[in-house]
């Protein structure tokens, strides 16, 4: 093995075990990761939120570990390196070695790679899963092969399973297939039709999941697109440019180091090692630009917001596209220099997040979670002799309350069984629940849904101390939903 591709492997791992040990530092694991394990344990094909892959994921690792948060960060980092791979593998369809290292690496510079992935989420899944989809598809494209086609068939479901955004892959795959004129080739090709069955196979369930619950996850991607104010007609134009601008200030250490490089070794000789080069060519530019660009079409088109980190796998093949159109001598001194910038910015991002970590105060940093769940649940005892079988709050005390209650607890999440249909509407109205208010709008919220049957609010003080001794601290709100004290009341 090539001196210059055992550093490559050791970068990987290195920068696997920082980010996981590094994000240890929290006291609780981030609010999307704690929802990701409960959705794996409740729901079984669909979230009001996200198709259910990532809970899935989540909540098995999560038990396979014994219920530690630790392991979390793990599994955030090997769906990063199972990009990277494949990122390097897709590369070394058209770049020489050192060149598909290169430009492999360059990805280490993108905040997408780093600083963003202790939170396990669809996201960090996503980093994964489009450059597997996408090898796959080249794969079976140029050398047709019935096991590439099966692989991308059953890649595409776990897409889509994992994150509906996934769509805009398949919208660059076929921008590609129609610049390159292989409409007719793919019509006729059966092997085809085996990916397609594959994958609507493994996604029909999820499908008809949504159709049982009205689609309930589609609202949810409506309410976050409407992330901004800004006055008609201006949204269509700012919603698009910032979408973009974020993403590019994402990339810009990663962009700062190829043009460092590109302008000390740039070359004109290519280092393309593709057969067929107009179709790589095509197919680079297409997976490139392509997804970035309807995000920012339909920002354009429909004068909403997209959040910038919904751009998070769609920079999978920058560094290929870089060294591919605009190529620097990738000798293996040039490259073993710039595999040690990679190492410095692994380094820099991850400390910078320790940081953050040691110093901040912030209650999704800092909340002794079991801490806080054994006190809601004495609450409950103290007022009440039934058994606690539900909690109504928002996402991050809902979640807390059920991974760390010393019992099995519910979350219903908003106090709305609509929004939870994978309990049972009855056997909530029946038992009752806590409820957990982050302030007094959200308790009255309760109030108005529930009236006489939710007890006046009593407060409790949280507190969220840093490594250094600083303290912050928030007062909530709880009180109880005792169906039960309605009815008696009637009675008497």
């Amino acid at each position: 093995m090539p001196q210059i591709t055992k550093k490559f492997i050791c970068l990987l791992l290195f920068g696997f075990i920082l980010w996981s040990v590094v994000p240890m530092l929290r006291l609780s694991l981030s609010m999307d990761t704690q929802e990701a394990i409960v959705w794996g344990k409740y729901c079984l094909w669909g979230t009001t939120k996200h198709p259910p892959f990532s809970g899935w994921v989540a909540y098995y690792w999560y038990a396979l570990f014994g219920h530690g948060d630790k392991a979390m960060y793990a599994l955030s980092q090997l769906f990063v390196v199972l990009g990277l791979v494949y990122i390097y593998k897709l590369a070394r369809c058209f770049l020489s070695e050192t060149a598909a290292i290169a430009a492999t690496a360059l990805q280490l510079g993108i905040i997408y790679y780093g600083f963003s992935t202790p939170e396990f989420n669809v996201n960090v899944i996503s980093v994964g899963l489009w450059p597997m989809c996408a090898f796959y598809f080249w794969r079976g494209y140029t050398q047709n092969r019935l096991s590439d086609w099966i692989l991308f068939g059953v890649l595409i479901a776990l897409n889509l399973l994992n994150k509906y955004s996934a769509a805009m892959l398949l919208v660059a795959l076929g921008v590609f297939v129609l610049c390159d004129g292989g409409v007719w080739k793919l019509l006729k090709n059966i092997k085809v039709y085996v990916a397609f069955i594959v994958s609507i196979t493994l996604i029909f369930p999820h499908i008809y999941w949504l159709w049982q619950n009205d689609f309930e996850s589609f609202n949810y991607i409506s309410s976050r697109s409407h992330g901004g104010n800004i006055a008609f007609p201006w949204g269509h134009l700012v919603y698009p440019l910032k979408f973009l601008t974020a993403q590019i200030l994402f990339a810009a250490p990663a962009l700062l180091t190829y043009l460092y490089f590109w302008r000390k070794n740039k070359t004109l000789e290519s280092e393309i090692e593709s057969k067929n080069q107009v179709a790589a060519t095509r197919f680079i530019l297409c997976t490139a630009l392509i997804p970035a660009l309807t995000f920012a079409l339909v920002c354009l088109i429909s004068g909403h917001a997209a959040k910038s980190m919904w751009g998070f796998p769609c920079l999978f093949m920058w560094g290929t596209a870089l060294c591919y159109f605009a190529p620097f001598k990738t000798d293996d001194k040039t490259v073993n220099k710039l595999l040690n910038v990679m190492f410095v910015w692994v380094t820099l991002f991850a400390a910078a997040y320790g940081i953050q970590c040691v110093i901040t105060t912030s209650m999704r940093y800092q909340t002794e979670v079991k801490q806080v769940a054994q006190s809601f649940e004495q609450k409950w005892a103290e007022h009440t002799a039934k058994p606690l079988e539900y909690v109504g709050a928002d996402v991050w005390f809902g979640d807390i309350m059920a991974l760390y209650a010393s019992r099995e607890i519910k979350p219903m999440i908003w106090l709305k069984p609509q929004n939870n249909p994978w309990f049972d509407e009855a056997d909530f109205k029946q038992k009752g629940a806590l409820l957990i208010a982050a302030d007094d709008w959200e308790y009255e919220q309760y109030k108005k849904m529930y009236g006489a049957a939710i007890s006046a609010p009593q407060k409790m003080t949280l507190a969220f101390k840093n490594y250094f001794g600083k303290t912050k601290e928030k007062e909530v709100l709880y009180g109880f939903y005792e169906p039960w004290e309605v009815a008696n009341a009637e009675e008497k």
